[in-house]
């Protein structure tokens, strides 16, 4: 029996950065609530990749086979989910808000009928519960919520006597979630336990055909690479690095000063004023890192940055920075971009002036 149980989605039956990233969350979180946690994912799970769960802190994975319709089936998985925190005690189910995530959550809550937080990007106990926060109103503001069942009872809520204790679904924003094994994560024993899971009731809602986002339309704020332009950017430049983002699979984001002359839509404005990203890279082309566009990305996993001018205050926010004419750089980006791609020829249309 476990208070906890952390879904883990394993993408071509490996964990990710992302799977990691959530079970270290369970163990942290577990500590929290002072209560024991398992990670659960569905069948299919190698022993190498059952390895890769010890350093994280899992005592045990619980292996759920959901039938062969499960595969595509999001209904089945959320049931099979449902059914596993019922098997297991479990009083939180964790998982991270991917695609995935996001379309299971509101089913087990549902069937659990549990209370529902999602994209959570902040969580702690105090006196009243577990509060949890996440962005809201374009990331301007915190919206925090308590959670009153968090310790071991049943009637004994702090806001009112219920005759059960409310389970809670918690899924976290991925752009929090780090797959470092940081000093003090204690390692697991992650001994795999296989359960088989009742009979879905309804399979009919099926996932047909999945496709990729598209780095060009999507919302910046969900890019993991993020190509951004500053006033180092004329015109010619600017064009030269939205086709290198095409050609290498990211999104274009601009300052406040590039979006003023009209080059890109506010929904490309990245700063306090903006969008708040944080993609696993940020690379800023000829911005100058003033205060209010810095304080947009602090939470980006990596930050490179090339400038011609070596005072720029972008440079101590970067993780790496290249003191370098943009007009000279990005030619040769270009051309080692377009050769590694088979592409003679420039693979977007430059927008016009």
């Amino acid at each position: 029996m476990s208070g906890l149980l952390v879904f883990v989605d394993l993408p071509g039956g490996e964990l990710d950065d992302t799977g990691k990233g959530i079970l270290a969350e369970g163990q942290k979180l577990a500590g929290m609530l002072g209560t024991s946690w398992a990670a659960a994912a569905f069948a299919g799970l190698s022993d190498a990749t059952q390895e890769r769960f010890r350093p994280y802190g899992a005592p045990e994975v619980l292996e759920i086979d959901a039938g062969p319709d499960a595969a595509g089936a999001p209904l089945v998985r959320a049931e099979a989910v449902a059914e596993a925190a019922r098997h297991t005690g479990a009083r939180v189910v964790l998982m991270a808000h991917t695609d995935l995530g996001s379309s299971l959550a509101p089913v087990i809550a549902s069937r659990l009928r549990a209370a529902l937080f999602t994209e959570a990007i902040s969580y702690g106990r105090d006196w009243a519960g577990l509060t949890v926060g996440r962005q809201a109103v374009g990331a301007q503001v915190v919206d925090r919520r308590v959670w009153t069942d968090a310790g071991e009872r049943d009637r004994d809520s702090l806001y009112g006597q219920r005759e059960k204790a409310t389970r809670l679904v918690l899924s976290i924003s991925p752009r929090i979630l780090s797959p470092a094994v940081v000093p003090g994560m204690l390692p697991g024993g992650a001994m795999r336990t296989r359960w088989a899971a009742p009979a879905a009731p309804d399979t009919r809602l099926r996932v047909v055909e999945e496709i990729p986002p598209d780095a060009e339309t999507m919302d910046v704020t969900d890019a993991p690479v993020v190509f951004t332009a500053g006033m180092g950017c004329d015109r010619p430049t600017f064009d030269s690095l939205c086709e290198l983002a095409s050609l290498v699979g990211a999104s274009v984001g601009v300052t406040r000063p590039v979006y003023d002359l009209g080059w890109r839509g506010f929904e490309r404005m990245i700063g306090q004023t903006g969008k708040t990203v944080a993609p696993r890279l940020y690379f800023a082309f000829g911005v100058s890192g003033a205060m209010h566009h810095v304080g947009g990305i602090t939470d980006s996993k990596r930050i490179v940055c090339v400038n011609i001018d070596p005072k720029a205050p972008v440079f101590p926010n970067a993780d790496e920075g290249f003191v370098a004419d943009l007009r000279e750089v990005l030619p040769r980006l270009l051309e080692r971009a377009r050769a590694a791609a088979g592409a003679g020829a420039p693979a977007v249309r430059a927008v016009p002036a």
